[in-house]
């Protein structure tokens, strides 16, 4: 990929050692992007080992790092956010998510870059009455309820289509529940495969969730800042990706070879999972503050961008395979 004078292009990553950007950061690569990372100082950069990248150290409220790392950059993709369930983790995710979210899409602008990339989440579309599934234009109608996370990524969100009404060329994506390998923390979506590897029963939203492969999700990065509009939302899901309950479970039986944990059934792997909660009690999360679903329509972005659609069992079977190679069962 050149930049059209002959030179080679260069994109900037920011939470590249992250699950999602991580996936980022391989598909620029695929398109022959140089490409460089803003990482932390403390960052762990598993994620990144053989990948021919730059690192820049900083953080989202360096300015001067920001505006270092943006220098020659054609693309900013933003896909740092700090998430947490931790009640005191309010004033750090609004400081990440929204002040940081303000520095460095400001930095790009005032750096002239061609084209930059929000990343939000499926949690900001609204969700409409009916059984209609949400879709971009679908206006977000659930502060009162939010998390704070939902709150943080919302109001980074409105910073990222302000830039945009005042010219700026940001585009913004909605990711659904990313599933793959590399998933080192792991995210919402890697806890419930693990906890269901361990024969667990996972946490879900009773309405139902959109998954989909997390080299769609990177790919739809690239394409929205190739073809999407500037003040504009894609939402990046698939289209046969709104699983409920049962619908994971039944995907997770094919790709595993494990049986679905049953309600009364008690046999060796649910006893091992007994003895993990023993010795190791999960931290209580808070009460409330959780959609009634996060099930999505992804036409917009799969007519108007090409947004690719792997088949689901496919990125299962990946994760299961990389979950298990890495010990996290």
């Amino acid at each position: 990929t050149t930049d059209g004078q002959g030179g080679v292009m260069r994109a900037l990553v920011t939470g590249g050692t992250g699950f999602v950007g991580s996936a980022v950061v391989r598909a620029l690569l695929q398109e022959r992007f140089q490409v460089a990372c803003l990482v932390r100082s403390n960052s762990d950069l598993r994620n990144l080992e053989g990948l021919d990248v730059t690192l820049v150290e900083g953080d989202l409220g360096d300015r001067a790092a920001l505006e270092q790392a943006l220098r020659g950059c054609q693309h900013l993709y933003h896909v740092a956010a700090c998430y947490s369930t931790r009640p005191d983790a309010a004033a750090e995710m609004f400081r990440v998510n929204v002040e940081g979210t303000r520095n460095v899409l400001s930095a790009a602008a005032e750096a002239g870059v061609a084209a930059i990339v929000h990343t939000s989440t499926i949690g900001t579309i609204g969700r409409p009455k009916g059984n209609r599934l949400p879709n971009e234009a679908d206006v977000f109608n659930e502060w009162k309820t939010a998390s704070p996370y939902a709150r943080s990524k919302l109001e980074g969100e409105r910073i990222a289509l302000e830039l945009a009404s005042q010219g700026a060329p940001v585009v913004v994506v909605n990711p659904c529940a990313p599933v793959g390998e590399r998933d080192i923390k792991p995210s919402s979506t890697g806890a419930r495969i693990v906890a269901y590897l361990r024969g667990q029963t996972p946490s879900y939203l009773p309405g139902g969730i959109n998954f989909v492969p997390v080299e769609d999700v990177a790919r739809g990065h690239l394409l929205a800042a190739w073809l999407g509009k500037p003040g504009e939302r894609y939402i990046l899901g698939h289209a046969e990706g709104n699983l409920q309950l049962a619908d994971f479970y039944a995907l997770m039986e094919r790709v595993s070879g494990l049986a679905a944990p049953q309600a009364g059934r008690f046999g060796p792997r649910r006893l091992v999972a007994a003895l993990r909660s023993w010795l190791r009690p999960e931290k209580p999360r808070p009460v409330g503050f959780r959609p009634a679903a996060l099930t999505a329509d992804p036409t917009r972005a799969i007519r108007e961008l090409g947004l690719s659609q792997t088949p689901l069992e496919e990125a299962f079977g990946r994760a299961v395979a990389w979950f298990r190679a890495n010990g996290y069962v």
